[in-house]
């Protein structure tokens, strides 16, 4: 059962995770014998959410991919709490949560690539590489110069291409908006959660 708490930001009836099928876990709190509290991030559109466990579901690892319970059955989650905040994160998942979102990015890399291959101009005199981390004027405009016209395919192709950690710095900027969701302009919102 998906449970309660937040609803969508815009106002809808459905909770952020409704459409979400799968999460992974950040840290555990209780020895999962009696079940506890797991906080997770949901992996199509990276939202920070709390369940609560299923009595028996054992030691979880970060990181490891568990399926929100639906209406018909629960695994090792038994319902949704609702929407987390990064800032009541306990210690341990902040500290994993770039390795999992490493993790979740890797495998579904469509939206990052999307990013990579359309950024564009923001202003005159800003371009949307430069939103990533350590990524100044000079370096987005080789970036642009280097992006082939068929696009990237890979973090690999970036990676080569532009000589940088394409997946390290896309992710860090992420966590960094999930820390404070007032940046602007926000690439959860219009690169990770466009189709919500």
């Amino acid at each position: 059962m998906h449970g309660g708490g937040s609803r969508d930001s815009r106002g809808g009836d459905e909770p952020v995770w409704a459409h979400e099928t799968h999460c992974r876990v950040l840290s555990q709190e209780g020895s999962g014998a009696g079940g506890g509290i797991i906080h997770c991030i949901t992996e199509q559109h990276l939202h920070l959410i709390k369940v609560r466990a299923n009595p028996g579901c054992g030691i979880l690892a970060p990181g490891q991919k568990l399926e929100l319970p639906t209406e018909e059955e629960s695994g090792k989650i038994a319902l949704v709490l609702g929407k987390g905040r990064y800032r009541e994160l306990p210690n341990q998942a902040q500290a994993a949560i770039i390795d999992v979102m490493k993790k979740i990015l890797s495998e579904n890399p469509k939206s990052c690539m999307e990013f990579y291959n359309r950024a564009g101009p923001v202003s005159l005199k800003f371009h949307a590489f430069q939103l990533l981390p350590g990524i100044g004027q000079k370096k987005a405009t080789q970036m642009m110069k280097s992006r082939v016209s068929a696009g990237w395919m890979t973090f690999e192709e970036v990676d080569e291409a532009c000589t940088i950690d394409s997946l390290q710095l896309i992710v860090e900027r992420l966590v960094e908006e999930l820390q404070d969701p007032k940046v602007v302009p926000s690439l959860l919102q219009n690169v990770v959660r466009v189709a919500e």
